[in-house]
């Protein structure tokens, strides 16, 4: 294949360079100090080459050792940046500004993704690769390959892909270069490097909980002799292939970036040892394009950035520990081999340019024409992708326990706090804990009754209901979500700032969730260490059957359903009050984050919650692609591309999910 020529480069205009330094000044500004304090933290699994160039600066904990590697995490930081501006993906707005976040964020999120000092070293192979693959006025003549194949031997795949590219003289260069450097370290140091090379195919070494790669989850789930040999020959053999093909041809499309992502998400599955600091290119693999609706189309985008920046324990369900060790990395593992596979869209597919038709505008909440805050394309009323609201409920759930078990635990002010509201609800002739707790303790079978609703009922009300909105009311599950979600955000605020005890840990009051006495002999006293149970206003149990609540009496007008929608947060208020975990006026809190998120999603899309015709007329608009100027929306077809039908009388029966998708002309 002759090799591919790079195609003519966009000029970029004065305001978005000055964007594009800015955004790189304020990453470095960030990442200096936190890359610095992080790079005194123990090692994790350096190359042999940089094990050699750290020892001859005295030592991978010597200031000088530490110098050279935060220079090289900021210049690599520069690099991206700089290069991805001058060879931007296509439709990339401020490609300066995305790499440079992108690289940034790599670094940041070190506590995340292993020790520190493999993510400086991680973020600085991506730089190198990249500034050979990338087109440029001055190759690097495989130098930077070579130096990057030295530091993460597994990226040698790239230079299969420079020879499909044409370039074998740089392939060349980039393999001799690493192999003599690696000779060097060998020689300088036989023992420790032999040591490295050895981890690469120790078992004991690849079964651990930190190797993230397709090797080590075989040998975790039980491979071993010839079929471990069979399984991973065939995984190396069909992922480099799929990769090597598709790499060239993306890089002919003027997908540069893609290219590269796409081959280094397969060097790091074929890899048999990986760490959690090799998922970088992910990120370079997240601007491919999939999906036929618009509704689809971020999805890979935002399940690659996921993978590559957050914690695998944000997508681990943690259904048992052992299921947990077995799968260690599943995710972001999975997610690497879909990149190396996955059928990217070429700029010439049709489908490259589909995109969704800008939603109408309900109201303008308060009578502000500024008002809504997000834009009509950012406003969509149909049924989103599946996938993604999956992922979303399970990265949101991560991010909620970890943020409320890490809420100050002040045990002293909590009582205190504690102490005064109890003292508001008796003033308030509202103290009613003390007989509803007593009841609950002494009718038999009622306690066990009331704990196990109080563990189990407290996420399965929520998620029934809203599948039950995605599936039957698509319209409605947007607003409801968004109302969930604001929810639960603002009660975290006030785990946070707020400290406060439950009954059960006030001392001198006498309410408790056992008949026995005290937390530690009580069926939640376990969990004490292991949650924090100082966060009890607002009450999210009150607070998620309320949105219940008013999610099914907004999406139905059968009145049954309400009444029984009712007896839920009624149901649920008795049990956290019995059982001693909240106060009343922690529900009384509860239900001020419901609200305190509805009024946030109306001034945000300009739906409201309880608005019937506002979201029925929405939909039927956005069915029609355009609002009509007589008042009386026309639906549409649904099909991929916007269709304005002839005159006529509106369809009785709208369908249950609009479309909003046109082409670009």
């Amino acid at each position: 294949m002759p090799p591919v020529s790079a195609l003519p480069r966009p000029r970029v205009p004065s305001a978005a360079r000055l964007i594009a330094a800015a955004a790189v000044l304020a990453v470095l500004a960030v990442c200096a100090p936190v890359t610095w304090n992080t790079l005194a933290e123990p090692v994790g699994r350096p190359s042999p080459v940089a094990d050699l160039a750290a020892t001859g600066l005295g030592g991978w904990y010597a200031i000088g050792t530490r110098t050279v590697l935060l220079a090289a995490a900021l210049a690599s930081v520069v690099a991206v940046g700089l290069l991805l501006a001058r060879d931007p993906p296509p439709g990339l707005p401020h490609p300066g500004v995305a790499g440079s976040t992108a690289a940034g964020a790599l670094l940041l999120s070190a506590d995340l993704r292993g020790q520190p000092v493999d993510a400086v070293l991680g973020i600085a192979a991506v730089a190198l690769a990249l500034a050979e693959v990338l087109p440029s006025t001055r190759p690097p003549d495989g130098l930077a390959l070579g130096a990057a194949i030295a530091l993460e031997p597994a990226l040698a795949l790239f230079a299969v892909l420079l020879v499909c590219r044409g370039s074998r003289r740089h392939a060349l260069n980039a393999l001799v270069l690493a192999f003599a450097l690696n000779v060097a370290a060998w020689a300088a140091r036989p023992a420790e490097t032999a040591n490295g090379w050895r981890q690469l195919i120790e078992p004991l070494v690849a079964v651990g909980p930190d190797n993230q790669s397709a090797y080590g989850l075989l040998l975790r789930l039980g491979l071993r002799g010839p079929l471990l040999a069979a399984v991973c020959l065939a995984a190396v053999v069909a992922v480099g292939v799929f990769a090597l093909r598709r790499g060239p041809a993306l890089a002919a499309d003027g997908q540069h970036l893609l290219a590269a992502g796409v081959v280094g998400c397969a060097a790091v599955v074929v890899s048999p040892l990986t760490g959690p600091a090799d998922f970088g290119w992910l990120l370079a693999a997240a601007v491919g394009r999939l999906g036929r609706r618009p509704e689809d189309r971020a999805l890979w985008p935002v399940v690659a950035v996921t993978v590559a920046l957050l914690s695998s324990s944000m997508l681990d369900p943690q259904i048992e520990p052992v299921t947990t060790f077995l799968l260690r990395g599943a995710a972001p593992l999975t997610a690497a081999a879909a990149a190396a596979l996955l059928p990217f869209r070429r700029t010439t597919d049709p489908l490259w340019t589909l995109h969704r038709t800008p939603a109408p505008t309900p109201h303008h909440p308060f009578g502000r024409r500024r008002l809504p805050l997000l834009p009509a394309k950012l406003r969509p009323v149909s049924r989103p992708n599946l996938l993604m609201e999956l992922l979303f409920i399970q990265v949101g759930y991560g991010i909620y326990t970890k943020i409320r078990n890490a809420a100050p635990n002040r045990i002293e002010s909590a009582v205190e706090n504690a102490r005064d509201v109890y003292g508001v609800e008796r003033f308030l002739h509202l103290d009613v804990e003390r007989a509803i707790n007593g009841w609950v303790l002494h009718t038999h079978g009622m306690l066990d009754l009331s704990l196990q609703y109080y563990k189990t009922f407290h996420l399965i009300g929520p998620l029934a209901v809203l599948g039950w909105l995605y599936l039957r009311h698509p319209r409605r599950y947007r607003t409801s979500r968004t109302v969930l979600f604001t929810a639960t955000g603002l009660a975290l605020l006030g785990f946070w700032g707020y400290p406060l005890a439950p009954p059960r840990l006030t001392p001198g009051l006498g309410l408790r969730d056992s008949p026995y006495g005290g937390p530690d002999g009580s069926p939640l006293g376990a969990l004490t260490a292991l949650t924090n149970q100082f966060a009890a206003m607002p009450s999210l149990h009150c607070a998620w059957a309320f949105w219940c609540a008013a999610a099914v009496i907004a999406a139905t007008r059968r009145r049954w359903v309400w009444a029984v929608a009712v007896l839920y947060p009624l149901l649920t208020l008795f049990v956290v009050v019995g059982t001693a975990n909240h106060w009343l006026l922690d529900a009384a809190g509860g239900v001020a984050v419901v609200l305190a998120g509805c009024l946030f999603q109306y001034v945000l899309t300009g739906r409201r919650m309880f608005d019937r015709s506002a979201a029925s007329a929405a939909g039927l608009r956005a069915r029609s692609g355009r609002p009509r100027t007589g008042g009386t929306p026309t639906p549409g077809t649904g099909s991929a591309v916007d269709r304005h039908p002839a005159p006529g009388p509106p369809s009785p029966a709208p369908s249950t999910e609009p479309a909003e998708r046109r082409r670009d002309p």
